[in-house]
């Protein structure tokens, strides 16, 4: 890909934002450039969560420099940090921390009312598009905890999206999940890098898990955390990194 990276880590030291102290990654290097799909993998606990919040400018980094569309997060403003925050789209794993008090639709809608150029309508339309496209038009007006964790975790997704994002970063979002919710989940992304190329406005996503095979045919770079190092990879390796193997997710609940 031509052009500056839209996002940089130079020498970044990892640590989890409730324990600074504790480097998990160390002297981390990584440029992610637009329209790239990255598959960073790696076992559990190895720093794959902590890396992706510190890439996305969601926690400090514990050592080095990061610079996320241009701009270090650490000496931005608030208007700076705004601005980032609605170009990039996170979602974390174990149910996409969503709002219990709001409703399946309320929580889509949220950045959208963020923005308040909206009308009511509008918001409305968008909300209604969007759970179509995840199928959950049938629960817009129930509690997201009465859903399964898998659908909970779609609707994050749609939350993370329902405003247009130059960078999405989904945190092991498959882990855990049926077939037929896998396949959902790689259709969906496939569509949405699809609309925006089509847009002129390129999708990067970054992807997590243990094991890089569901992501071997959409991804076109990956990277494995390990031993406390990131690494860039020329070539995906025969063997999952970490050891992983399907049998180290939790068991995968049904359809």
């Amino acid at each position: 890909m031509s052009g500056p990276p839209l996002i940089e880590l130079r020498g970044v030291d990892v640590a989890p934002e409730d324990d600074p102290e504790h480097v998990i990654l160390r002297d981390v290097h990584w440029a992610l450039s637009e329209g790239e799909w990255w598959a960073v993998c790696g076992a559990p606990a190895s720093g794959k969560t902590a890396l992706l919040s510190v890439a996305a400018g969601l926690s400090p980094a514990a050592r080095g420099t990061v610079r996320i569309l241009g701009v270090d997060p650490a000496r931005a403003g608030e208007p700076e940090q705004m601005a980032l925050r609605r170009r990039i789209g996170f979602v974390f794993e174990g149910g996409g921390r969503l709002l219990g008090r709001l409703s399946v639709a309320e929580n889509v809608a949220l950045p959208l009312q963020y923005r308040g150029e909206l009308d009511p309508d509008e918001v409305r339309r968008r909300v209604v598009e969007l759970l179509d496209r995840g199928g959950l038009g049938p629960v817009a007006e129930i509690s997201p905890g009465r859903l399964s964790p898998a659908l909970q975790q779609r609707v994050a997704l749609l939350r993370a999206v329902a405003e247009p994002v130059r960078l999405l970063f989904l945190d092991d979002p498959l882990r855990g999940l049926a077939p037929s919710h896998v396949r959902w989940w790689l259709a969906f992304l496939r569509d949405l890098r699809s609309r925006g190329a089509s847009a002129g406005e390129p999708l990067t996503l970054v992807t997590s898990g243990y094991e890089f095979t569901p992501w071997r045919d959409d991804a076109d770079r990956f990277a494995t955390t390990e031993d406390r190092r990131f690494r860039v990879l020329s070539r995906l390796p025969e063997h999952e990194p970490g050891g992983a193997h399907p049998a180290s997710a939790p068991p995968a609940e049904s359809p």
